[in-house]
């Protein structure tokens, strides 16, 4: 990571008091491709998301036991489908259990993908920081050519 550039957050959306596991698993594997995980809870997603000056916010979600997917239906999902409406949030769901029917849910916003545990840390941590690149606004450049001009004309 270039030490003039600012470092990139990834929020991770925290569903318990107690961070899970995966979060310190994740954010050190993140670190080695200049992401940084902060832990975020889904109230201030919600004034995240509506306050700050970034375009696109990406958000991880881990959903690893029967207990935090009951967490996960009473918080996040009622709140998640209109914050996904914004386009301004990449959301990334990771889970033990299947699609949680979710896909069907979220499909026509195309910024919810859904990642089926077990997944290795350092493979998940490569897949973040490629989608990152690609969706950075570094890497936004007009297909064409330069447009062409008169030339010298005297």
């Amino acid at each position: 990571m270039d030490d003039r550039e600012d470092p990139t957050l990834i929020f991770f959306l925290t569903l318990d008091e107690a961070l899970p596991v995966a979060f310190y698993t994740l954010d050190r594997s993140l670190r080695e491709h200049g992401l940084i995980l902060v832990p975020v809870r889904i109230d201030e997603l919600q004034r995240l998301v509506s306050l700050t000056e970034q375009t696109k916010i990406t958000v991880l979600a881990s959903v690893a036991d029967a207990r935090e997917l009951r967490l996960y239906s009473d918080q996040a999902r009622g709140l998640l489908k209109y914050l996904l409406k914004s386009r301004r949030l990449t959301f990334l769901l990771l889970s033990s259990f299947s699609r949680l029917n979710d896909g069907r849910t979220f499909a026509m916003t195309r910024n919810f993908f859904f990642l089926k545990y077990p997944i290795h840390t350092r493979l998940l941590s490569a897949r973040i920081a490629r989608y990152h690149l690609l969706n950075s606004d570094k890497n936004i450049k007009w297909p064409g050519g330069r447009r062409a001009g008169l030339g010298a004309v005297a």
